[in-house]
This record gives C-alpha cells, structure tokens and sequence, in this order.
C-alpha cells in the first residue's frame, strides 16, 4: 500500500510539475508561430528572429520532456550509469547554455580550474543533476542574486560547488533537504516546484560513488558535489 501511495505521488507531483515548467517555452513558441501567420510578409530579418525563438524553445521543450522521464525512470533504487570519458567542465557549460530561459538575467558565474582532468560520468544524469542544483538555487534567490558554479581537482577527487547568496536553509531543514517529495513548509504555497530534484540529483551522484551535501547559513548557500578521479582517468 506504501508503494502503491507513493508511486501515485510521484505520478501527480510530475504532473504538475511538468505543467509548470512547459508553459514557458510553449508559449514562447505559440507566440512566435502566431506573428508569423499573423504577419506573412514580416521582413525577413524578423521572420528568421521569430523561427530562432520557436528552434530553441522547441528544442528546450525537448530537454525538459526528456527530464521528466529521466525523472520517473530514476525513482529507483537502483540508478544504471553509462559512463563514458568526459569533461566536467564542458558540462557545466551545457547546462548553464541549456537553461537560459529560467536563467534570464540572472547572474551565472562558472569558475572552474583551467584543465580539469578527463573522467568516467554518465554525462546525461550528471547533466540532469546540476540542472536540478541550478534550477533549485534560480528559483530560491532574487534575479538579482548571483549564482556561482565552481569546479576544482585536489588530491584525486573532484569537487563542483555551487554557490547563491539567498535567505539560506534553516538547519532543521538541511537533514531533510534531499528526502524524496521533501518542499520547506515556509515555501511550499509560494514556489513551484516536486520535492524530487534534490533527491534524484543525490541519487544520481551517489550512483558515482559521489556525495552530494549542502551547507547554508543566511546569505550563503553552498551545494557540493565530491566525485573520485581514478587514476587511469587522468592519464
């Protein structure tokens, strides 16, 4: 009965959860397609801006589609890895270029060492989790509030932080943070959001023999990830 309880949540919480996060580019796309029916002879520098906008946000619909059922698929105990030999950094990249519309005009700062070494990640769940950590800090700090991704390798592990400078996370909610389904009550009828990307995003790390942790006081909240280089990986 708890299995089944649960699996019901899940089923609703992505529900609503998707509803929210496809309106944007979905309305982004109908507007641009309705100006050019509306407008057949736009000039043709207009006409290519308005297709521009449809691509990418056609093309970003795609991406949270797949989320959302890389997301279900991943409500396992059991994450399967396809690793392959990647850098970190060009990653981080991806994701910080794969959100630009939640991002806007937020400041995104990413600081990372100049050569981090080639490594062993399943580059599309590691993807997938530092989007849940940037889209987790986007969403608790003003628009005005810098966000800081940092990447840097010390004695065989590699460590990705990533920093905001909001109202923090009370201490009592910092055990909680990364239980399933777990929203602070103080923002649960404010901010949209599952209750899950915390929790998959530190499935996900786990799966690589990772931790994922966070510190936060008010002012500064910092999620870690700490992943093993192996040897053979940096040669």
């Amino acid at each position: 009965m708890e299995a089944a309880r649960q699996s019901e949540q899940l089923r609703t919480t992505l529900i609503d959860a998707m509803a929210h996060e496809f309106k944007t580019p979905l309305t982004l796309i109908k507007a641009a397609t309705t100006s050019l029916l509306a407008n057949p002879n736009v000039p043709t520098e207009s006409r290519q801006e308005q297709l521009t906008i449809a691509d990418e946000e056609a093309e970003h619909l795609q991406e949270l589609i797949d989320d959302a059922i890389e997301m279900a698929r991943l409500d396992t105990t059991r994450i399967e890895l396809h690793p392959e030999i990647g850098n970190l950094n060009d990653t981080l990249e991806e994701v910080v270029a794969s959100m630009r519309t939640e991002i806007d005009e937020h400041p995104v700062r990413i600081l990372c060492q100049s050569a981090l070494p080639a490594m062993a990640f399943d580059k599309r769940l590691m993807k997938l989790a530092i989007r849940q950590l940037l889209d987790n800090a986007l969403k608790y700090t003003s628009a005005e509030t810098a966000v800081e991704i940092g990447a840097q390798v010390e004695d065989g592990v590699l460590s990705v932080e990533l920093t905001d400078y909001g109202k923090g996370i009370p201490a009592e909610e910092q055990l909680r943070i990364f239980d399933r389904f777990y929203r602070s009550p103080s923002v649960r009828r404010q901010i949209p959001g599952s209750g899950l990307g915390l929790s998959i995003a530190h499935g996900i790390v786990r799966a690589h023999n990772g931790e994922l942790t966070v510190s936060s006081r008010p002012g500064l909240t910092t999620f870690r990830i700490t992943l093993p280089v192996l040897r053979q990986e940096v040669a």
